[in-house]
C-alpha cells in the first residue's frame, strides 16, 4: 500500500509538471497531445485547479479510455471548456456515456472524437444528451458508425447550432447517406465530410439533391464508389458551383 501511494504521488507530481510545461501563457489552452497520461494521469489532471481556466483542452493519443473519461467528466474544473479534442483515446460507447452525462461539459463548441470506437449506442447518447446545444463542430471520423447510428443524428434536435460534421471513414453506406439526407434539424451545417463510407451513386445523389442543408458550402464524398450518375447529379443540382462537392 505504501509503495502504491508513493507511485500515485509521483505520478501526480509528473502531471503537474507536464501541465506547467504545456499550458499556454494566458492559461486558456492546454495541449497534452501524445503525452499518454492514461486514466491515472487524468485523475491528476482533473484535480488540478488550473484546468478551471482552460477553454481548449487537447488530449490526442492519451489512451484515457472509459475510466479516464469518467474521471474527467466528473471534474467541476472542466466547466469552462469550449474545445475538447479526444482523438484516439479508445473511449468506446461507455466513454461517450460518461461524456454525455457530465454535469459540467455543457459549453462545448468543438468536440473531436476521431478514432474512439464509437458505435450506434454512442451516437444515440450524443444525440439524446442536452449537453451540446452550443456545439458547432463535431468530428466522428474513423469510428464504427452505421446506418442505425445515423438515424439518431438525423432525428436529434440537440445539434441545432452544428456547422461542421465529419463522418469520414465509417460504415454508413447508401442507406446511411439517404437517412442523413433527410435530417430534420441539421440546417446550420455548412461543411459535411462523409468520405470513405462505401457510399454509391444512390446515397451520394440523395445527399447532393437534399434540401435539408440550406447553408451547406462543402460536401466531401471522396473515396467512395461513385460513378457517372453522381457526376451528372453534381452538375444538375449544383449548376452554379456554389457548393464545393468533392467526389474523388
Amino acid at each position: 500500500m505504501f509503495w502504491f501511494l508513493v507511485c500515485e504521488a509521483a505520478l501526480a507530481k509528473d502531471i503537474t509538471t507536464l501541465i506547467s510545461s504545456r499550458l499556454s501563457a494566458d492559461g486558456k489552452k492546454l495541449d497534452l497531445s501524445g503525452a499518454r497520461i492514461g486514466p491515472k494521469g487524468v485523475q491528476a489532471l482533473a484535480d488540478d485547479q488550473r484546468l478551471a481556466n482552460v477553454t481548449t483542452l487537447l488530449l490526442q493519443g492519451n489512451q484515457i479510455q472509459y475510466k479516464g473519461m469518467k474521471i474527467l467528466a466528473k471534474s467541476p474544473h472542466v466547466a469552462n471548456l469550449e474545445h475538447l479534442d479526444l482523438f484516439g483515446n479508445f473511449l468506446g460507447d461507455r466513454g461517450i456515456q460518461a461524456l454525455t452525462q457530465s454535469s459540467y461539459l455543457k459549453n462545448l463548441v468543438t468536440l473531436k472524437l476521431w478514432k474512439n470506437e464509437v458505435g450506434e449506442a454512442g451516437v444515440r447518447l450524443l444525440a439524446e444528451s442536452p449537453n451540446f446545444s452550443n456545439l458547432k463542430t463535431l468530428l466522428l471520423s474513423d469510428n464504427l458508425i452505421t446506418p442505425e447510428a445515423l438515424q439518431h443524428l438525423a432525428q436529434t434536435k440537440g445539434f441545432q447550432k452544428l456547422e461542421i460534421l465529419s463522418l469520414f471513414r465509417n460504415e454508413i453506406g447508401d442507406e446511411g447517406a439517404m437517412i442523413l439526407a433527410d435530417a430534420q434539424h441539421l440546417k446550420n451545417i455548412n461543411k459535411l465530410f462523409i468520405g470513405q463510407n462505401n457510399i454509391g451513386d444512390k446515397g451520394a445523389i440523395a445527399l447532393i439533391k437534399s434540401d435539408r442543408f440550406p447553408n451547406l458550402q462543402v460536401l466531401d464524398l471522396s473515396q467512395n464508389s461513385l460513378g457517372d450518375e453522381t457526376l451528372r447529379a453534381v452538375f444538375k443540382y449544383n449548376p452554379d458551383g456554389k457548393r464545393k462537392i468533392v467526389t474523388r
